[in-house]
């Protein structure tokens, strides 16, 4: 900022002549700069980088009956061309991959500076999400916000009293105004910078144990109590921006265990109507039974009363050789159960996958994408094409 007040200030000296010249001398020069500035604009050309994927069938436009279609996108990705391409082709959604998470918002510069005035209320900052949420507004894409209330990529000191994680846990009332403060700070931010932009946020996310009957062991759950996730989510009924979904995002989300889990402690969420939809995160491989799939998206939305998306999709590629071609087929199937279950009347607004290519994964040893690191578009798209446009599809 210091740099750019610099510039400008120099710039303006310039203008005036230091107080040097005379108001005539200045009118002829700013004549003689709007012309200059008029011509080379007329004969300035936007360069538009040649798409390596537009010959592609579009997801957006062939599901644009049935869902949102989006992808999960880091801020790299939207100031590279061809990445930006296949962005504005496929998709009319965005998940930004990490730039929304707890660490990436929260300011403990700012906040160390001043402990007192912000013991209740940490600081926060948007800088690093900012490309990501420009680049969409700017293209006509809807944003999931992903994530507020997470065990992961949310740091230590945060739980602390004094914000040293040497010193002592905070309590339970602390932790509490801190938590309502961040939704309240975010949502506030969100609605008033980009209003209308934001469809759905995930308000808490993996709070399911791995293999037992329990919720996740995390400081969220020792500082504030058992009830922490109702909290989470009565905090952000009461601060969300008008339009947005409110949802509980996990993955194995169809493991049979961590369903009963989910929704033993979302039951209460539900009940106060603090909550409106489940996703299921997908990370999943051909392993996966699409009917098993769905019977836990039936019976998410019987308990619950809510609506389900689709929210983080790679499918892992298997052992054979003819991995790519198993890959296809059964993203084919696992797409045509989704549309049988939204013609049962299942409410499934959107469907993400996790990431544009194989190449920028972060499973990328298991190739779980549906297009390549040249960005040549695998079996695996045309499996999703299949299943809703099998014409579209043909000869691929």
């Amino acid at each position: 900022m210091k740099k750019t007040m610099a510039v400008l200030l120099c710039a303006a000296m310039l203008m005036t002549g230091c107080g040097s010249g005379s108001s005539s001398d200045k009118s002829k020069a700013d004549k003689n700069d709007k012309s200059d500035s008029a011509a080379a604009e007329d004969s300035k050309e936007e360069f538009v980088f040649p798409s390596k994927t537009a010959d592609y069938p579009s997801l957006k436009d062939v599901y644009a009956d049935d869902f949102y279609v989006g992808s999960a996108v880091a801020a790299s990705q939207v100031v590279d061309p061809d990445y930006v391409n296949l962005i504005k082709e496929q998709f009319n959604s965005m998940t930004c991959e990490n730039e929304m998470k707890p660490d990436a918002l929260l300011d403990k510069d700012t906040t160390l500076s001043d402990i007192e005035k912000y013991r209740e209320c940490p600081a926060v900052k948007f800088d690093k999400c900012i490309d990501q949420l420009e680049f969409a507004k700017a293209n006509g894409i809807k944003m999931r916000g992903h994530t507020l209330i997470w065990y992961s990529q949310t740091p230590e000191w945060l739980f602390y009293k004094d914000y040293d994680t040497s010193g002592e846990l905070a309590d339970r009332e602390l932790m509490l105004k801190r938590m309502e403060n961040y939704i309240k700070t975010v949502f506030e931010w969100a609605d008033s910078e980009y209003p209308g932009l934001f469809y759905a946020w995930d308000v808490v996310n993996e709070a399911a144990a791995d293999g037992q009957s329990a919720k996740r062991d995390c400081l969220w759950l020792q500082t504030i109590g058992d009830d922490y996730i109702e909290k989470a989510f009565e905090y952000a009924r009461k601060y969300q921006p008008e339009g947005v979904k409110l949802y509980y995002n996990d993955y194995n989300a169809f493991n049979f265990t961590k369903q009963m889990v989910i929704i033993d402690f979302l039951k209460p969420v539900a009940e106060a109507g603090n909550i409106d939809g489940v996703g299921m995160q997908s990370h999943i491989g051909t392993w996966c039974d699409p009917e098993t799939y769905a019977t836990a998206v039936r019976r998410y939305n019987k308990e619950l009363g809510v609506e389900i998306s689709i929210t983080e999709l790679d499918i892992s590629k298997d052992n054979t050789d003819e991995w790519e071609e198993n890959q296809g087929e059964y993203s084919q199937r696992f797409m045509e159960k989704i549309l049988e279950l939204k013609e049962e009347g299942i409410p499934i607004p959107s469907f993400t996958i996790w990431g544009l290519t194989d190449g920028v994964s972060w499973k990328k040893q298991e190739m779980p994408l549906f297009f390549s690191l040249s960005l040549k578009a695998k079996p695996a798209f045309f499996g999703l094409i299949a299943a809703k446009a099998p014409e579209l599809a043909e000869g691929q």
